[in-house]
Order: C-alpha cells, then structure tokens, then sequence
C-alpha cells in the first residue's frame, strides 16, 4: 500500500479465527482513493492464526498476545502501534465498503474529534443471527441521528489520535469501549456521527453462543461496573437486574420497528430475542453479586 501523508489506522482485535478475519482483512484490502492504510491486528488465538496472517497477509502489523488477553486489551496494544493521526477501530467479524477509509478520512478533515457511523447486518440468512445483531447494534441501525449525539458503536468509529493519547490511562486499564466514550465526554469532547460511514456486522453462530457471549459481556460489565463498592449497592443493582430482560425488551423493539425496516426478522426472531435478553440479564446479575470472574476473557 502506498505511503502518504494521509492516512489511516485500522485497530482489530482477532477473537473469532481466520473465516471471520478473512472477510474483514479482504474489505480492507479493497479499499480505494487511500494512499495509506495501516491495519493493526492484535491476536490472543493460539491456533496458528498468527502464522497464516504473516504468510496471506504481510501487509498487516500483526501483534500477538497471550489468550486471555481482553478485547480492551488487544485494542489497547494495537492502539500504542498506530502511526496515522486518525485511527479506526473494526471487529474482525466486520465488513466494508471499498470507500469506508475514504470516507471517514474526509470527515476527520473537520474537528470532529470522535465520530461514529452506522451498523447494519450482514448475516440475514438465519433468524438467531438476527435475533443478535438486534440485541446489540438495533440503535446503530440506519436511519439513525446524525450530528453530535450521546453514544457511538465502539465496532464503527474512528478517532483522532491525539484524543487516544489524552485517555491513554483508561485504554490501559482495559476499559470497554462505551466506558471510554463516557469518559471522553465527560472531558467536553463531542462524539459526532455520520451514519454513511457504514460497517458490516457478519457474524453467524449458534443460539448457545449467542446466549454464552450475551452473558458473559453482561457479567464483565456488571462486574466492573461496581468492583469497589460496598456489598448492599451492589445487591440492589444485582436485583434490579433480574427486571432487565423486559426493560430490554420494551426499548429495543420498538426502537427497531420505528425504524419502519426488518419488521418481518424482528417479529420472527423474537423467542431469540427474548433469550438474549434473559441472558443479559441473568450476566448482569452474576456481575452485581459475585464479580466478573472469567467472563472478561471469554468475550468475542
């Protein structure tokens, strides 16, 4: 890939294995109207997945970690190698249009220090698969707000460098990605979202997985959320959670049909949905009252 002044940075943690990272790497090598785009990958699998991205894929900086490494964590180490001063993060189960880096590229050139983009599915074949990416992008779904809003996607954003360096101390501390938005913004740093800079969820698994990762996320979050707080505040979030699944239920469904598209797959895939959600919850539970545990490293 060419070298120019301009540029930009892509961070991918690699949790899923070759099949997934295979699409994502080959969207990015399509791109156009870039003179330079610098992909990071940062890989805790231990099943040789190392070994065939220096062999298919030379053109990547590849960083290897050891396998509980967290997904903060991965992006943490890929984020201390970038060199661009405006770096994307993608999930490796994600694909691009060949104009994506062109495009945020061309709105870093305004000051937006921080800016989203829009999450469609790409997995439309099984209704389980639906039935995730409802449960966790439904409000990055176009159409969706534009201008400065409240919360980004953490697998469909890209920054300024300068503010990763400002929040190097919560990269380091392994903080999800809509922890670290929080705290940008409460640092008076707008988050801004163009939702025609779009990005691909393609992820198909089975409803177990689906149902195992939902769980685990909540508990990790749930887990951190209060880890130095005293044993009654956490038993009253820990019960408060057992009423998420309808508090989910009654926000992302209508937030989906409003959006007057995939009313068919909402409507069919709610029995999954509804599970998703009792997971969530029952994550979120396990969190409040005994800690994360394992679950931070069992995230993909």
């Amino acid at each position: 890939m060419r070298k120019d002044s301009h540029g930009l940075s892509v961070v991918i943690a690699a949790v899923n294995g070759f099949p997934a990272l295979k699409d994502c790497l080959g969207s990015l090598s399509q791109q156009s109207g870039v003179d330079e785009l610098e992909v990071i990958v940062a890989n805790r699998r231990s099943d040789g997945l190392g070994k065939v991205l220096r062999q298919k894929y030379p053109w990547v900086k590849l960083i290897e970690a050891p396998p509980h490494t967290t997904i903060p964590q991965l992006r943490a180490l890929a984020f201390r190698e970038v060199s661009a001063e405006v770096v994307a993060v993608l999930e490796d189960h994600c694909i691009v249009e060949k104009d994506w880096a062109l495009h945020i590229i061309a709105a870093h050139e305004v000051d937006h220090p921080v800016i989203g983009g829009s999450v469609e599915n790409a997995a439309c074949e099984r209704l389980v698969d639906w039935a995730a990416f409802f449960c966790e992008y439904s409000q990055a779904m176009k159409p969706m707000q534009g201008g400065e809003v409240d919360a980004v996607p953490g697998n469909s954003v890209s920054y300024k460098k300068w503010v990763l360096e400002q929040f190097r101390k919560d990269l380091e501390a392994g903080e999800w990605d809509f922890v670290l938005h929080e705290h940008i913004k409460n640092g008076n740093i707008p988050l801004y979202s163009i939702p025609s800079i779009t990005v691909y969820h393609k992820m198909s698994a089975s409803l177990g997985w689906y149902l195992l990762q939902k769980f685990h996320f909540a508990r990790s979050y749930a887990g951190k959320r209060f880890v130095d707080a005293k044993w009654p505040q956490r038993a009253v979030y820990g019960t408060g959670a057992f009423l998420l699944p309808i508090l989910l239920l009654g926000r992302i469904v209508p937030g989906v049909w409003n959006k007057r598209k995939h009313r068919r797959e909402l409507l069919l895939s709610l029995p999954f949905l509804s599970m998703l959600f009792l997971s969530w919850g029952l994550g979120e539970v396990a969190g409040y009252f005994f800690g994360t545990g394992s679950s931070p490293t069992k995230v993909c």
